[in-house]
């Protein structure tokens, strides 16, 4: 028992090393965008149109400040396009109030959800369609933007000659518990998904972030559009890794200080936030799910126990393993900030937590056979019949 726990300790050991070194690899391979383009930095002597859409369903608590934000942009060629997706709230009509405020601002409402699509993905289909810009930008109705971000967005992609760019926003997240558990996804969202490496050109890795993917008109359309990716809802991860694999160029960047959104106002809401598109971020598997929450619980939670069960050798490569997964947590998270260092204490019950919402995320979605999202019911079935990826002739690959 004791050479198990031993040769257990040292693989756990060696897992945290390397996603540690990961982890540092992507803190140096993902540039911040406000230290990558100065303030002033120009798009250059023609700017191209840049349409925004912005899909909303019963957001009139955040819509209005998230839509002046972009309206205060200082990108001299900008189109704002806002798509009202069957709002029962006040929604539409503080849309239309904004259109004849501004003549810059296009409002689309949609009344019907048509078959074989998902209602975030159609409104932001529909929004495209309507837009006149050469480059998109698909953002959210809760997302706030510094002045300068669209300007400097354009630059770096016009610099770098990308087809695509995605930025992380700040989140604003208040509560100790809630900022402990968005920290630990965050370390394991870059665990899994290698984020970072979306901006090496000869990997198939891709990454898009729904606060803000700006995608070029001829990108959008090459790709299939929304169409490609109708009935997923992970569509803004789809996005990026659908084009990535399609050969075009992409790049993730920090928008910190330049783009902000408060992601969920609670740890129950976190964790039900969850609940629509965590199984199919892991394929609709479940043997990727019991592999999932079986590895957070056996690296990430079993050290801490390990410590009062094990001496020696083995309690060391323990104790190096806690270490070097805190490091990371800090890392990836804000080195600099002092609150990090008091949310590393809720480490294991972050872990433990965030095991949890997977778990339940599935066996919610297998128990009623599929998901519900903005008051429309998606049957499991209808669901897997589309990966959204391409195929081998480059169109969305089904099944």
């Amino acid at each position: 028992m004791q050479s198990l726990l031993f040769w257990l300790a040292a693989a756990i050991f060696a897992a945290s090393l390397a996603t540690l070194l990961e982890g540092i690899y992507a803190v140096r391979a993902v540039p911040s965008l406000a230290r990558a383009v100065p303030p002033d930095a120009s798009p250059g002597p023609n700017p191209p149109r840049v349409s925004v859409i912005v899909p909303a369903c019963n957001e009139a608590r955040s819509i209005e400040s998230a839509v002046r934000s972009l309206l205060r942009q200082d990108y001299p060629n900008l189109e704002v396009v806002l798509v009202n997706d069957r709002s029962t709230d006040e929604t539409g009509e503080i849309m239309n109030r904004l259109a004849t405020e501004y003549p810059q601002v296009t409002v689309v409402h949609i009344d019907r959800l048509p078959g074989g699509w998902l209602g975030k993905n159609h409104a932001l289909w529909a929004g495209g369609r309507h837009a006149s810009g050469e480059i998109l930008l698909f953002t959210d109705a809760d997302v706030h933007f510094d002045p300068t971000t669209i300007r400097r967005a354009v630059a770096f992609m016009e610099q770098r000659r990308l087809d695509h760019l995605t930025l992380a926003p700040d989140l604003t997240v208040r509560g100790y518990w809630l900022e402990a558990w968005v920290a630990f996804f965050i370390m394991a969202f870059l665990a899994y998904k290698t984020p970072h490496r979306a901006n090496n050109p000869r990997s198939k890795v891709g990454m898009g972030i729904g606060g803000f993917n700006m995608i070029r008109r001829t990108t959008y359309d090459a790709i299939g559009t929304h169409r490609a990716i109708s009935l997923r809802p992970d569509d803004d991860l789809r996005l990026g890794q659908r084009l990535k694999r399609m050969g075009h160029s992409s790049h993730v960047a920090m928008g910190r200080g330049l783009i902000s959104v408060e992601w969920y106002t609670s740890l129950g809401e976190a964790i039900r936030g969850l609940e629509k598109n965590t199984f199919a971020g892991l394929e609709y598997n479940a043997g990727m799910v019991v592999v999932s929450v079986v590895g957070v619980l056996t690296i990430m939670v079993w050290p801490y126990v390990a410590l009062f069960l094990t001496e020696g050798r083995t309690l060391a490569l323990y104790a190096g393993a806690i270490l070097l997964q805190l490091a990371l947590y800090v890392l990836v998270n804000g080195a600099g900030v002092p609150r990090m260092y008091q949310l590393a204490l809720a480490y294991p019950v972050a872990a433990l937590l965030f095991a949890y919402a997977i778990a339940r995320a599935t066996y919610l979605t297998l128990r009623q056979g599929g998901i519900s999202w903005r008051g429309t019911f998606y049957p499991l079935a209808l669901l897997r019949s589309q990966s959204g990826l391409p195929d081998r002739r480059g169109g969305a690959a089904h099944g």
